[in-house]
């Protein structure tokens, strides 16, 4: 929580500074200012949800039968003693 809280911050005052600076920028009309601003609030918030799936992973707790047929499955063994192939094994 305290790091979403510090990021959270961290993002409020980079994107005020970099705002204040494109609305003193003389270079940029009115309409250029107000894009670059919305996309300066807005691109940090899509890479986040973007990045966020892999930098903060669900815990997920796998049961011994799931666990038992992963491994199976790259051990290339079948899962019960029928006779075929083990592509068939897998739909058990």
């Amino acid at each position: 929580m305290t790091f979403y809280l510090l990021a959270v911050t961290a993002y409020l005052l980079l994107t005020i500074f970099t705002s204040l600076k494109i609305t003193k920028s003389n270079i940029l009309s009115k309409q250029n200012k107000t894009i670059n601003i919305l996309l300066n609030a807005l691109i940090p918030i899509l890479w986040f949800y973007l990045v966020s799936p892999i930098i903060f992973p669900k815990s997920r707790t796998m049961t011994r039968t799931e666990r038992e047929k992963m491994i199976s499955a790259q051990n290339g063994s079948k899962l019960g003693d029928e006779i075929g192939s083990s592509r068939d094994a897998i739909h058990l």
